[in-house]
């Protein structure tokens, strides 16, 4: 693998924007702090297709820009030179070499490869940096630039963590789904009436976890209200992407208009942590 700063134009979103918009996570940001809860409840929002999203009357796909909007809450990490233009790696796929830039899930993951950089290609990476921005934003760009070009490459690298966590949901739940094939995971809950929904402020959402442990949080701080329900509650777990695709299909359900992705706690309190002012 070898790395080097791309041609293509800086990915990143405008440092102020995005912290107030980390700053203002709402109601999402209460759910998954614990700083209120509006109560579970388990209903047939999104029947069984595969093992994902389910029957309901047609509603058209969501755009891109939607799409986008959604995953705008959550925080991700590129690394990118002086000029924000990120740094990609050339990679051998299927006999051609086509140029990689990543953005990682976990910011302390996205600065050790870094270090790696700078001891390999000092030259490169002697003025890069980790630069936080949204997965909304890096979504919009990726398909912009990868409408340009087909030889440059996008992807959201997981956390390790995330990924042993869904092996292990994998194994216990009996998903016939090989764990290669999850990328980046997502966690959500399901009982036999249906998938997970949360109703915060009388709005409802069906709240897809980037990390598991949060979700049982959730879960943990429902079961005061509704221990029934969180009982029957068994925590599964699909991909980014098949949300993603599920969104945009052309016979998307109208359920999916209540899709929330719900960035990690620890990504989340690190976003929230540069948005505070050096002295209050």
């Amino acid at each position: 693998m070898r790395v080097m700063c791309s041609n293509v134009v800086p990915v990143i979103a405008p440092m102020g924007s995005f912290l107030r918009r980390a700053a203002q996570v709402g109601s999402m940001a209460g759910i998954l702090m614990g700083i209120t809860w509006g109560g579970v409840s388990v209903a047939p929002v999104l029947a069984q297709e595969s093992y994902l999203l389910a029957q309901a009357a047609p509603a058209g796909p969501m755009s891109r820009q939607e799409v986008a909007e959604r995953l705008n809450l959550v925080p991700v990490f590129a690394i990118v030179s002086k000029d924000g233009t990120p740094v990609v790696a050339n990679v051998d796929r299927e006999g051609r070499t086509v140029q990689v830039a990543s953005f990682w899930l976990d910011q302390a993951q996205a600065q050790q490869v870094l270090e790696q950089v700078k001891a390999s290609n000092p030259e490169v990476a002697s003025q890069a940096q980790v630069v936080p921005l949204s997965l909304g934003y890096a979504y919009e760009k990726s398909e912009e630039e990868r409408a340009k070009n087909g030889d440059l490459l996008f992807e959201v690298v997981p956390r390790p963590s995330d990924v042993e966590a869904a092996k292990q949901v994998l194994q216990q739940t009996g998903q016939n789904v090989p764990p290669e094939a999850i990328g980046v995971p997502l966690f959500y809950g399901r009982s036999g009436e249906g998938l997970l929904t949360i109703e915060q402020d009388g709005y409802e959402v069906v709240p897809f976890f980037f990390d598991r442990n949060d979700l049982r949080g959730a879960l943990d701080r429902a079961a005061a209200q509704n221990p029934d329900v969180v009982q029957q509650t068994q925590i599964e777990v699909t991909s980014l992407a098949i949300v993603v695709e599920r969104m945009l299909a052309p016979d998307a359900q109208a359920d999916v208009q209540k899709i929330a992705f719900i960035p990690s706690r620890s990504s989340l309190e690190y976003i929230q942590s540069l948005a505070r002012p050096a002295n209050p």
